[in-house]
């Protein structure tokens, strides 16, 4: 699942909990009273612990992919409740992915709404996969014959299909966020999902048959892709950790110009708190695009970038070059390559007027225009060594100055806005502290 920074309206939210626990618990019974068959015998109940085990390691061994435009969250979790339910039918089935996942948010102590959220999702799939696969499939196991092995593909997609559409309107409703961007977000998942699913709901029922101890064997499985993808992950963290202190270590290149970077990255978020319809993939590549957006400056010489007077034409043609260098760089680095562009436009113009590629208007990414003002304000008010700083009513009145010619308007605009509702919140905290 892709993670979102949403707040949850608890007053909208816990009704429509409610009733889809409600719902949930109705279909439970209802199986009960229609009297699908349950195997309580040793080997039958074993079977349920091995995969009850199974499903609180995969929680545990989820990995967070560093992939560009989203946060993907991959567990084989609901590949095992899918296959516990093709094993022992939808009844322990169910009670499995119940009781995996509430152990699993025990050790890992969540609030009891989210255990409660937790518990509704993965039952949710075995009270829909159940029955279309028991009443489709004939004898044996999911690969015994070719009815029974559509019959399981159809319960995987339409388990998995509905699932996130319901969570999707449920957090929808909860938190007011869009409900299609948030279908979008979790769909990204499905892949590997539709993958796992057929292959465990396959595997598990045969291995069961032959030993519920021949499970244990699919931890290995589980493993691998875990030691893979942490390494790969941990590497993406310690490029983005090494960039970013190269970027910092520039900065302190000119003592005038320290902690630049940070500063334009804060300033940034601050104005993509105005475009709430951004998603949360688009605001975190530009605020890592600002937060690194003068790497290119690594190849210009200390004479120029700490000149104290006015920039000859060959050293200023030499500035002019660090965009490009700084997406040149970033372009050979998977983890950055989405944000390319926006490195290499945020000196661009709205007028067209801008380096290196004369870009106007909204032919400039968006994230390039947004670092442009936070970059020139910062700029505007830190001291130099050819000027005193200027104060933050100046440094706005020059912005509003050049919107339309040097900025985005719309961006100027967003960025007064932001730190109008800033000032009032630490004078609203200043007066709670006082009181």
């Amino acid at each position: 699942m892709t993670t979102q920074r949403t707040t949850i309206d608890l007053k909208r939210f816990l009704p429509i909990l409610a009733l889809l626990s409600a719902v949930n618990a109705a279909a439970f019974f209802a199986f009960v009273v229609a009297g699908w068959p349950v195997d309580y015998s040793f080997r039958s109940l074993l079977t349920a612990a091995i995969l009850v085990a199974l499903v609180v390691l995969a929680e545990q061994l989820a990995i967070d992919l560093p992939v560009p435009h989203a946060r993907i969250t991959v567990s084989v979790s609901s590949a095992i409740t899918f296959a516990a339910v093709l094993t022992l039918g939808p009844i322990l089935g169910i009670l499995v992915a119940i009781l995996g996942t509430l152990l699993d948010d025990l050790i890992e102590r969540r609030e009891p709404l989210k255990i409660i959220v937790n518990i509704n999702n993965f039952a949710l799939q075995g009270i829909i996969a159940g029955p279309i696969y028991f009443s489709l499939a004939g004898d044996g196991s999911p690969l015994a014959s070719l009815r029974n092995f559509f019959s399981m593909l159809l319960a995987a997609v339409v388990s998995s299909s509905a699932q996130t559409v319901l969570l999707a309107l449920l957090l929808s409703v909860a938190t007011g966020t869009s409900a299609w961007y948030l279908w979008r977000s979790m769909a990204r998942g499905l892949l590997v999902e539709f993958l796992a699913l057929p292959a465990l709901g396959s595997l598990f029922p045969i291995l069961a048959r032959e030993h519920p101890l021949a499970l244990v064997l699919m931890v290995i499985p589980l493993l691998g892709p875990y030691l893979a993808f942490r390494d790969y992950r941990q590497l993406h963290h310690e490029t983005q950790s090494t960039f970013e202190l190269l970027a910092d270590l520039l900065d302190r290149r000119d003592p005038y110009t320290a902690a630049h970077s940070q500063r334009v990255a804060q300033l940034t978020a601050l104005i993509l708190d105005e475009f709430p319809e951004l998603t949360v993939e688009e605001r975190e590549a530009i605020i890592s695009a600002a937060r690194i957006h003068d790497l290119g400056k690594v190849a210009t010489s200390d004479l120029i970038l700490r000149k104290p007077g006015r920039l000859s034409d060959d050293e200023f043609a030499v500035i002019q070059r660090h965009p490009v260098d700084g997406s040149e760089i970033l372009r050979h680095l998977s983890p950055y390559r989405h944000i390319v562009e926006i490195v290499r436009h945020h000196h661009e113009r709205w007028d067209g007027r801008g380096y290196p590629d004369g870009l106007a208007g909204e032919e400039i990414p968006l994230g390039s225009r947004v670092i442009a003002v936070a970059d020139t304000y910062d700029a505007m008010t830190t001291d130099r060594p050819y000027r005193r700083a200027l104060t933050h009513e100046e440094a706005i009145a020059e912005l509003r100055r050049g919107a339309g010619s040097q900025f985005d308007p719309a961006i100027v605009a967003a960025f007064e806005r932001a730190v109008a509702r800033a000032s009032a919140a630490v004078r609203e905290k200043a007066a709670v502290s006082l009181s």
